[in-house]
């Protein structure tokens, strides 16, 4: 059984950020300091921590934020390798949710890796979120071992609180036939550890289409059986 529940200790804070640093892995540990992050959940901050039989497996962390209107922003979401696609993630996303609607933010904001299929499928499909736009190279140079090498893209998450739960959006089998379909990879990470030239092809790639499609005010509207995005004009 999965708990979330909120973290709130300086010894929980550091079960966290250990959570993060073992994510983002990198000489100089995790991004976020340990009296930055205690000074922000003191402040208002979402820290949560997942645990299973006791044991933290996964963290969340966001704060909140003004940009188109008051709402809160979920900085890094992570879960240990070996409990990945067992609803961890799902559940700290849904935990984020409820605690950002009672609070009365008008809504989620965070950004994905557009190339990593995964978390692709969770946001879009599982989860149901709006896409709000498309950034080349977001956070500029990621030293960390999970994106060393590659440009930091990312789409922008909207994920609206003014509805009675999050609402799952099925995969879309029969696209129409005026709908852009952007392919993503099935692995980008083993393509970038082992061809960075090849991970920079599907990076530029699907880069190009998104631009094209978003200049064109197309919406992702879901994401395909075959592990597309859905883009309608």
């Amino acid at each position: 059984m999965i708990l979330i529940r909120k973290i709130l200790t300086l010894t929980e804070q550091k079960l966290a950020r250990d959570i993060f640093d073992k994510t983002w892995a990198g000489t100089s540990g995790t991004e976020i300091t340990p009296n930055l992050l205690q000074a922000m959940v003191n402040s208002g901050s979402y820290l949560s921590g997942a645990f299973i039989d006791h044991k933290i497996v996964g963290a969340a962390f966001a704060f909140p934020a003004t940009n188109g209107g008051l709402h809160l922003h979920s900085h890094m979401t992570a879960v240990l390798p070996e409990f990945r696609d067992k609803g961890v993630g799902y559940a700290l996303k849904i935990d984020q949710w409820n605690w950002a609607k009672k609070k009365n933010y008008s809504h989620l904001s965070w950004t994905f890796d557009p190339l990593v299929r995964r978390n692709a499928k969770l946001n879009i499909a599982k989860l149901g979120v709006d896409i709000s736009g498309y950034f080349p190279n977001f956070y500029g140079d990621m030293p960390d071992a999970l994106n060393a090498g590659d440009e930091s893209d990312r789409l922008m998450v909207s994920w609206r609180t003014d509805i009675d739960a999050p609402r799952a959006r099925e995969l879309i089998t029969n696209p129409e036939l005026g709908d852009i379909l952007i392919e993503i990879p099935e692995d980008i990470v083993a393509i970038r550890s082992k061809d960075q030239s090849e991970s920079m092809k599907w990076r530029r790639q699907v880069r190009e289409k998104f631009m094209a499609a978003f200049e064109k005010n197309g919406k992702v509207i879901g994401f395909s059986e075959n592990n597309e995005y859905v883009v309608r004009i």
